[in-house]
């Protein structure tokens, strides 16, 4: 979607909206829970509003860093969560996440507020832990090679983001799960703050430029 944005001219939170139209129901796939396009709209701006959302390019930091900003939007489990991400290049290869900007619409009542807060954070924290350093795990004839946490890669504290700023749109629907719909966003975000930085288009996890 990013580079079809590209292509047209036009940034991607703008393309998305254009293309979900007006608010209605769509049956994205027969039998599995149907997207509302006024929600998915809803967490777009809401997420474009927290980040002062201009596109994609940002001015170098203060060494001459490449910086760049991405976003992305996922809805799964009846739940809306629209990210957008902070980037800066080190050392011409190394990403650092600067700070991470998460709307979320899961329904009507947010039952546990600080938790559902927490929840968001570490998922996002997840998701980077996917994009940044892959978290594979390795089997070999059906065993799993590593025995414990220090055997297999995982997100460091130094990598994480100093800020994940979180907000939830409470809407007139039933409450849903908050277990995975935040994740997901998050990788295609930091994908597209990468180009924006670099101008490399990644396709493969760990997502590290060049």
């Amino acid at each position: 979607m990013d580079e079809i944005a590209q292509a047209a001219g036009i940034d991607l939170p703008e393309l998305m909206r254009r293309t979900l139209g007006a608010p209605r129901d769509l049956a994205v796939v027969p039998g599995r829970p149907v997207l509302n396009s006024g929600r998915a709209r809803a967490v777009i701006d809401g997420v474009c509003k927290m980040a002062g959302w201009q596109g994609g390019k940002l001015a170098p930091g203060p060494k001459g860093e490449k910086r760049g900003r991405g976003f992305g939007f996922y809805f799964s489990h009846r739940g809306y969560f629209a990210e957008v991400v902070d980037v800066t290049i080190t050392d011409g290869a190394n990403v650092r996440v600067d700070k991470v900007w998460a709307c979320g619409d899961i329904g009507s009542q947010i039952i546990n507020p600080i938790n559902a807060r927490h929840q968001v954070q570490g998922a996002v924290n997840e998701g980077l832990g996917q994009g940044m350093v892959e978290q594979k795990i390795e089997q070999v004839k059906g065993v799993v090679q590593a025995e414990s946490f220090g055997d297999f890669p995982l997100i460091r504290i130094e990598q994480v983001p100093r800020e994940i700023a979180v907000q939830f749109l409470k809407t007139d629907y039933p409450p849903t799960g908050l277990g995975e719909p935040s994740l997901p966003p998050v990788i295609p975000a930091l994908a597209n703050a990468i180009f924006a930085a670099t101008g490399q288009r990644l396709r493969q996890l760990p997502l590290k430029p060049a």
